[in-house]
C-alpha cells in the first residue's frame, strides 16, 4: 500500500514538473512590452490551455513549479546571449516569479475552487488572471509607480488576446476529443444516466433481496394470528391478522416498485461497456464530488485491462463506493490520493482502490463488512444511507463470484482489492 501511495505522488509531482518545465521552455519564445524587462511570452498562451486539460492538479502547485523553473531557463538566457548583470537578471527572474504565482493563485481561487465548472467562467477566468498578474509584473518592474492609461489599455487588450488564443485552442482541443460524442452536454447526461441508474439497480437488487425477509415477516404474523386464536385472545389476534396485512401490502407494493425498475433497468437491454468506459464515468463523478467538498484530492487510473462488462451498472456501483469511501477518509487533508489500479489475468480481473486517508483502526477492520456498520454519520446525525461496504460485498460475491479485502494502517491510508471472475464479469446477465 505505501508503495502505492508513494507512486501516486511520483506520478502526481512528475505531471507538475512535465508542465512546469514545457512553460518554462515556452517563455523563452517571447518579445518586449511596455517596460523593461517585461515580455509577451508565448508561455502566457499555452499555460491556460495546461490548467485547462489538468483540472484534478492544483494550479497554485503547478504555478510555484513554473516560478522555479521559468526563471532558471529566462536567467541563464539572459547571462548567456546578452550578458546581462546580475542584479538585473535578479530583478527579471522576480518579475517572472510574480506573473506565475499571481496567475495561478488567482486562478485557484476564482475557478478551481468552484463546485461547478464551465467554459464560459475559465474563459472570464483567464482574462482576469492575465490582466492582473500583468500588472503585478509591471507595477515591480516599474518600482510602483502609477500607469499611464494607454499601458492599462494595452494590458488589457493584451489579456483579451492571449486569453481569447488560449481558449480557442483549448475547445478546439477538447472538441476533438468529443467527435465520438455529439456535444458534451450529451456526453455529460450519458454519464449522469449511468451513474444514477448504478444507483438505482444496486438498491433494487437489494430491495430484491429484502423480499425474502418482508414474507418471513408476513409468515409469522399469520402464525401469530392462528395461535392468539386457539387461545381465545380475540384483540391481540386482530392486531397481529392486521400486521399481517398490512406487511402483505408492503410487500405487494415494493413488487410493483422493483418489477417497474427492474425492467427499466433490465440488463439485457444493455450494450457491454469498456472497461476504460466505466472507469471514465466513475471518476468523472468523483472529481466533481471532490471539487464539491472543496477537497484536494489528485485521482489517478491505471487499467491495463480492455475487457467490456455487460452488467456495468454494478462494476459502477464497487468501485464508486470505494473511491467515495478513500474521499471521505482523507476528508480535507492536503495532497490527498485515489489511486484505481485494473489488471487481470485469464480467470480474474483485480481491482484495487488506494488512498492516503485517516486508515481504518484495527479494531473496527474485522466489522467494516458486517451489515449495518458504518462509521459516517450526516448533519443530523442519522447514519449514511449508501449501499455499505457490506452489500458491496454481497454484489462482488454474489454476482462476480469474487471476493472484497482491505489493507489498512491508520494515518497512513487504506487499499481495497477486489478479484472478480472473469468469465461472470464479462458473461450477459440474466
Amino acid at each position: 500500500m505505501l508503495r502505492n501511495l508513494n507512486f501516486l505522488r511520483y506520478r502526481k509531482y512528475q505531471r507538475i514538473i512535465i508542465v512546469a518545465i514545457l512553460v518554462a521552455l515556452a517563455s523563452q519564445i517571447e518579445v518586449s512590452a511596455f517596460v523593461p524587462g517585461n515580455t509577451i511570452a508565448l508561455s502566457a498562451f499555452i499555460l491556460p490551455v495546461f490548467l485547462y486539460f489538468n483540472q484534478d492538479l492544483n494550479p497554485f502547485q503547478i504555478g510555484l513549479a513554473i516560478a522555479i523553473a521559468s526563471p532558471v531557463f529566462r536567467g541563464f538566457v539572459l547571462l548567456a546571449t546578452q550578458g546581462a548583470t546580475a542584479a538585473l537578471v535578479v530583478t527579471y527572474i522576480i518579475a517572472d516569479i510574480i506573473f506565475f504565482v499571481c496567475y495561478t493563485l488567482l486562478y485557484y481561487l476564482l475557478y478551481w475552487l468552484r463546485t461547478f465548472q464551465n467554459n464560459i467562467a475559465f474563459f472570464f477566468t483567464i482574462i482576469i488572471c492575465d490582466y492582473f498578474a500583468n500588472l503585478a509584473e509591471l507595477s515591480f518592474l516599474n518600482h510602483f509607480q502609477p500607469f499611464s492609461r494607454w499601458i492599462l489599455q494595452g494590458v488589457l487588450i493584451l489579456a483579451l488576446t492571449r486569453s481569447a488564443v488560449a481558449f480557442a485552442l483549448s475547445f478546439i482541443l477538447h472538441y476533438c476529443q468529443l467527435l465520438t460524442v455529439s456535444s458534451e452536454s450529451h456526453e455529460r447526461q450519458y454519464y449522469h444516466f449511468i451513474w444514477v441508474a448504478s444507483v438505482v439497480k444496486s438498491e433494487v437488487y437489494f430491495m430484491k433481496k429484502t423480499i425474502n425477509e418482508i414474507e418471513q415477516v408476513t409468515k409469522n404474523a399469520y402464525q401469530l394470528n392462528e395461535r392468539l386464536g386457539a387461545e381465545h385472545r380475540p384483540q391481540e389476534q386482530k392486531m397481529a391478522y392486521q400486521i399481517a396485512q398490512n406487511v402483505h401490502e408492503i410487500k405487494h407494493s415494493y413488487q410493483n416498485v422493483i418489477k417497474g425498475l427492474g425492467d427499466y433497468f433490465d440488463d439485457r437491454n444493455n450494450e457491454p461497456m469498456p472497461m476504460k468506459d466505466i472507469l471514465k464515468i466513475v471518476t468523472n463523478y468523483s472529481q466533481m464530488i471532490i471539487r464539491e467538498k472543496k477537497a484536494h484530492i489528485n485521482l489517478v487510473v491505471q487499467n491495463h485491462t480492455d475487457i467490456t462488462v455487460p452488467q456495468h451498472y454494478y462494476l459502477v456501483t464497487i468501485l464508486s463506493n470505494l473511491i467515495l469511501n478513500g474521499i471521505d477518509a482523507i476528508g480535507n487533508q492536503h495532497n490527498g490520493e485515489i489511486l484505481i489500479q485494473v489488471k487481470d489475468n485469464q480467470d480474474w480481473v483485480f481491482l484495487s482502490i488506494t488512498d492516503n486517508g485517516s486508515g481504518i483502526p484495527d479494531n473496527l477492520l474485522p466489522l467494516i463488512f458486517k451489515s449495518g456498520f458504518s462509521t459516517k454519520f450526516d448533519a443530523s446525525g442519522d447514519i449514511y444511507r449508501g449501499i455499505g461496504l457490506s452489500n458491496v460485498q454481497t454484489i462482488v460475491q454474489d454476482e462476480f463470484g469474487g471476493q472484497i479485502t482491505v489493507d489498512s494502517t491508520p494515518k497512513v491510508g487504506t487499499t481495497f482489492f477486489v478479484k472478480l471472475n472473469r468469465q461472470k464479469l464479462t458473461a450477459k446477465g440474466e
